[in-house]
């Protein structure tokens, strides 16, 4: 009665705090809506006030304190509410913590510099390809910027492109907008590689700490870039990212030597991330003799027991004072980071972190204007520890551009995307917002080495990914490094062939399998008419590829939507459409319990207890699928695999359409589908599931590496069953939304074909 009594009366308290060597004030608090470590209300949050001045950071404090005393406004529907009572600030402090994701940087880019559209004549043009496919240096060749001097896009033989660069090529000044993560995303990451490194602190080895910290598996977020690199007794270890003179830049021109980071601040910098691994491992060393002392050395533990330990540590660690303390001061480097920015105006939020920064500049100013737009792109490890490459999550640049070997005025909008997947596994599936982008752009510019010849995995899943959408005749592809192609019998058009053959083996291995015989027909012969060969295009001077690239840049800048006319529309059977959805649905499960490791599989392998905690906290919290997991986009595949395949083969067709009239007809009708699967995906794994994604990420102790496994497939089990005799709502439920999808779409056609029928006519 007593313990009740003391919950009921528990109160929440805001104070004001200076980080140690900062003029910024900070609010610490425990959010009454956020679970800690311990899955008990009152996570413990620090955020920036927006003020250097104690008597505005008190007044803004007690704000939130009245804001925490009032539990009727403890939720997101009470937002408008409290807005009429406090400052924007204090709300955002508060309600940022649990408001859905719902920021669009896209949006925030079109905004301050919409990008020119159909009706100035431009074509919108998506670049895709395997990391160091050439896909940037391409942009660089179509752009005209020296690859020597001006080196933008940023390029590497490695993953480089981890952001959408949107480049316009149009008359008048410079212009560029850069967004970047939120800080409650940025802090979610910080706090993800923390984590990281407090697993590699167990063992005390100062060396796998700092790798943890700074370089994230994923090799998405690195705070290397942000902080600088840990070299012990300045021993240069050989790091796989450098820039490079034979396959990437090798700095970014006399800008970086004058822009590199001096001795004083790579000095600085060391002895600041020395701090923190010796705080990560003084931390990570106490929690683990205090488990040792009662479980026994962790070093002599069953596997599964080793797992809950080092589970526990980090829990115990993400709970601690010392964690939130060590988040904050990390976070508080990145904000002072921006500072550095050379030019230009940031758009912030109420508590001063940058959503957005943007600059223009005079046509005759570009040498200072790309030097500014590098500080967002740059990995030039001369410049490690200053870069923000790793907060920025697009670009956008327009300005007078144009190839140094092409005279014609190309009106062309260049989309370069996050380089593919490298294996056959969950990351080979396109990202949903890949797949969106098919949708919008005209051209799909598929870049892969013809040293490769297609045999990348995730280039032939990108063939798939494109006609799945229905979008074959968006489809182009241009192959590289056609330099490097050697052989006696391999000159002029026996060369092209021998290149061209790699893909065909992919169509017809491959897609044809996986979509139909008919589809990669069709593809075939509309590629040989569309297939690009390249070589030496990292020069200045590319004169061996000139007359390709000429005929490329002529080839994108008369694209177009492509045209549908109605002639005639598909028939097909409800109950193979069950089939399909039942083949997708299983398609989708056993690949998640081969990667949760459930049960076999000949190519999805079980991942680390580590990266499957780490997704379920993205999944609860709301976090996009920017991450190796990805079940969102695994649905979405397997949904549009399958339903692609179902429209492949109608029972009948209405009228009497061409062979050519047919498949524009299917495509037609994938493209209406494939735009509306997104929804249902999210809607089923995220919205719906997401309090079971929460108990997932909640879980903590012995066993509960299986159980989280578990709950994950109940998830799937629950929002995609596998459709079998058995009456089932849930089975119903997901049967009913995927074919209304499908029977939407094609009823959507039928109706435009009913349409024009009486024009046709007349």
């Amino acid at each position: 009665m007593e313990h009740q009594r003391l919950k009921m009366a528990q109160t929440y308290r805001a104070t004001a705090k200076q980080n140690p060597g900062r003029k910024s004030w900070l609010v610490e608090f425990r959010h009454p809506l956020r679970n800690d470590a311990n899955n008990k209300p009152g996570k413990k949050v620090r955020k920036g006030l927006g003020t250097d001045i104690e008597q505005e950071a008190q007044r803004l404090v007690e704000q939130l304190n009245r804001l925490l005393a009032d539990k009727s406004l403890w939720s997101v529907g009470a937002q408008s509410e409290a807005l009429k009572s406090y400052d924007e600030i204090v709300v955002e402090i508060f309600y940022g913590e649990i408001a859905p994701r719902t920021r669009s940087s896209r949006d925030l880019r079109d905004r301050l510099l919409p990008l020119p559209g159909h009706d100035e004549g431009y074509a919108r043009i998506a670049l895709m390809g395997v990391p160091g496919a050439g896909k940037t240096t391409l942009v660089r060749q179509l752009i005209g910027t020296n690859p020597d001097t001006e080196r933008f896009p940023s390029t590497s033989a490695n993953r480089t492109t981890t952001f959408p660069t949107e480049v316009a090529l149009r008359d008048g000044p410079y212009k560029a907008v850069v967004t970047f993560m939120s800080e409650h995303e940025t802090r979610f990451e910080i706090e993800e590689s923390i984590a990281a490194a407090i697993v590699e602190a167990v063992e005390g080895d100062e060396r796998k700490i700092a790798r943890a910290l700074l370089e994230k598996s994923d090799m998405r977020f690195r705070l290397k870039y942000l902080l600088g690199d840990y070299v012990v007794e300045a021993e240069a270890e050989v790091d796989p990212y450098d820039d490079d003179a034979g396959d990437g830049d090798s700095g970014e021109g006399e800008s970086a030597a004058s822009a590199a980071v001096s001795q004083a601040e790579k000095t600085r910098q060391f002895q600041v991330l020395t701090t923190y691994i010796q705080r990560i491992a003084g931390l990570t060393q106490g929690l683990k003799v205090e488990l040792e002392a009662h479980q026994g050395a962790i070093a002599d533990m069953s596997s599964e027991d080793r797992s809950a330990a080092l589970d526990l540590i980090e829990e115990q660690a993400s709970a601690s004072d010392e964690f939130v303390e060590l988040v904050s001061d990390i976070l508080d480097e990145l904000r002072a980071k921006f500072a550095r920015v050379p030019g230009g105006k940031f758009e912030k939020t109420t508590t001063g972190w940058p959503n957005a920064w943007h600059l223009e500049s005079p046509a005759d100013e570009r040498n200072s204007f790309l030097q500014a737009v590098r500080f967002f792109s740059g990995i030039s490890h001369q410049l490690w520890g200053s870069l923000l490459t790793p907060l920025v999550n697009g670009m956008r640049v327009i300005g007078p551009f144009k190839p140094q070997w092409g005279d014609q005025d190309a009106r062309l909008v260049l989309i370069d995307t996050e380089g593919l997947g490298h294996k056959a596994n969950a990351t080979a599936d396109l990202p949903e917002q890949v797949l969106a982008l098919l949708h919008e752009v005209d051209v799909v510019l598929l870049v892969d080495s013809a040293k490769n010849g297609m045999t990348n995995f995730a280039a032939g899943k990108a063939l798939e990914g494109v006609v799945n959408t229905g979008h074959t005749r968006k489809l182009a592809v241009v192959f590289t490094h056609m330099d490097a192609v050697k052989g006696d019998n391999l000159k002029g058009q026996a060369k092209l062939d021998h290149v061209f053959g790699g893909l065909r083996n992919v169509v017809d291995n491959q897609l044809a399998k996986n979509v139909s015989a008919e589809a990669g027909r069709y593809l075939l012969d509309h590629l040989s008419s569309s297939t690009f060969y390249v070589g030496r295009i990292d020069e200045a001077d590319p004169k061996p590829a000139k007359p390709a690239l000429v005929k490329l840049l002529t080839y994108l800048a008369a694209a177009q939507p492509p045209v549908f006319e109605p002639v005639a529309f598909p028939e097909y059977s409800h109950d193979n459409l069950v089939l399909a959805i039942q083949e997708a649905a299983r398609e989708f499960r056993q690949q998640w319990k081969g990667t949760l490791g459930l049960a076999p599989h000949p190519e999805f392998e079980p991942k680390a207890w580590q990266t499957i905690k780490a997704l379920s906290r993205r999944y609860a919290e709301g976090w996009d699928d920017g991450f190796v997991l990805r079940p969102t986009s695994n649905l979405l595949a397997a949904l549009s695999a399958a339903v692609s395949r179902f429209l492949e083969s109608p029972i009948g067709w209405t009228g009497n359409p061409t062979p050519k009239q047919k498949r524009e007809t299917i495509d037609r009708i994938k493209s209406a589908v494939t735009k509306n699967l997104p929804a249902l995906s999210t809607r089923r794994l995220r919205e719906q599931s997401q309090p079971v994604w929460h108990e997932a990420y909640s879980l903590r102790g012995t066993g509960s590496t299986l159980e989280r496994k578990m709950r994950i497939e109940g998830i799937y089990e629950r929002w995609v069953p596998v459709p079998d005799a058995r009456g089932d709502r849930a089975v119903f439920e997901f049967l009913n939304e995927v074919k209304s999808v499908v029977t939407a779409a094609v009823d959507g056609v039928e109706q435009e074909v009913t349409t024009a029928a009486p024009a046709v006519k007349a």
